[in-house]
């Protein structure tokens, strides 16, 4: 590798990157806020990073949290709780605002995080109105399309809540909209699941390829499983179109029994998130690293689990050229985390305590080739 001048490198890390197929000791040559090396860095660099006994991967991605902060009482800060200082260089609201609320979070919000902040535009007007989609009066389509087109790029689809809690009488309805406003403004759906009605299989059938299902590992009945523990058939068939299956932990919506059934039934998930609000930001979620170690605990190996978080969300998002990659070219977004040994005990959303053998602490991250050190989400966690 020739000479070159870098602004920063990070020598010595394992660096685990799938879109590559490295896993093994490297450094990282970044210069201008984008990827120019990763193998042996020589040359002079202005800064660099000590990466010996750390794991560096691609820039963590959290494509459900919620961080429209101070705009909603249950959303958190983007960079202190969700992002930066927790190793998450990307995160995506999942449509915390609808369009009567969003130029709010693209005034305030964004501009001033850190971390790169992207939006899934709620269907429904108001989401203060519980239920969001149980009234007609929350619905404009012609606002909810050219909102989304306003801001293409930062909003990356629209958000719809397919559950009993949520639509109300209304049923399908809310996510036949969501997909006619999501087809006419050129982009993606992601749809809550949860209790019935709708069923599954009426939600399934409005989804396509790119579409993203979130909270696919929920306990409740009606899910992705059928009654032996295998996919549905409607599942089985959104898999094969191409249709996306997010985990978003959340407070209700991870169940330890239900991911160890899909992972033995084959059924994917192509993105980890948390579903991060202020009602589960001091447990049971915490943040993306505690979430990702639940799926080491479920038996996923950690290429896997860092594919999930990096280059799963990446692909989804359609931006995987420019993120969740380490490849020359490549915005320099970079996590350095560290696995620690257990036991430590690990709580899904239905209570259930285990005791998983690892957990992953977040040391750094550098976001477009700045370096942020990360702090503690969990109490007695030392990074």
């Amino acid at each position: 590798m020739p000479s070159e001048l870098y602004d920063l490198v990070i020598r010595g890390a394992r660096v685990i990157d799938p879109t590559q197929r490295l896993d093994g000791p490297s450094d990282i040559g970044i210069r201008g806020g984008r990827i120019v090396a990763v193998g042996r860095a020589t040359g002079m660099s202005a800064s660099s990073l000590d990466g010996v006994g750390l794991i560096a991967s691609a820039g963590w991605i959290d494509l459900h949290a919620h961080v429209a902060y101070r705009l909603g009482r249950t959303s958190v800060d983007p960079d202190r709780d969700a992002g930066v200082a927790r190793g998450v260089t990307t995160v995506v609201d999942a449509g915390s605002c609808g369009a009567g609320l969003y130029d709010a979070m693209h005034a305030y919000v964004i501009p001033d995080a850190s971390t790169r902040v992207l939006a899934f535009l709620n269907v429904s007007l108001h989401t203060t109105i519980a239920p969001r989609h149980g009234v007609w009066e929350n619905f404009n389509q012609q606002q909810t399309i050219a909102m989304a087109e306003r801001h293409a790029g930062e909003i990356v689809g629209i958000k719809v809540l397919a559950s009993r809690t949520h639509c109300g009488a209304m049923g399908i309805t809310p996510v036949k909209l969501a997909a006619q406003a999501a087809r006419l403004a050129g982009t993606r759906v992601m749809c809550h699941i949860g209790n019935a009605p709708p069923v599954i299989d009426d939600v399934l059938a409005c989804l396509d390829a790119g579409d993203i299902v979130t909270h696919c590992w929920h306990g409740k009945p009606g899910g992705l499983l059928d009654r032996r523990g295998g996919p549905s058939p409607a599942a089985a068939a959104a898999v094969d179109r191409g249709v996306v299956f997010d985990l978003a932990h959340g407070s209700e919506s991870f169940s330890f029994e239900t991911g160890r059934r899909a992972i033995a039934a084959g059924l994917p998930v192509h993105a980890v998130s948390t579903d991060l609000h202020a009602r589960n930001l001091a447990g049971p979620v915490y943040d993306l690293a505690t979430t990702m170690a639940k799926m080491l605990h479920l038996g996923l190996d950690l290429p896997r689990v860092v594919a999930a978080a990096t280059a799963g969300p990446a692909q989804a998002l359609g931006l995987d050229r420019e993120i969740g990659t380490l490849r020359p070219g490549a915005c320099a977004d970079v996590t350095l985390f560290r696995l620690r040994p257990g036991p430590v005990e690990v709580r899904d959303s239905e209570g259930r305590v285990e005791q998983a053998r690892a957990t992953l602490e977040p040391v750094y991250a550098v976001r477009a080739g700045v370096v942020v050190p990360c702090v503690a989400a969990r109490p007695g966690s030392d990074p």
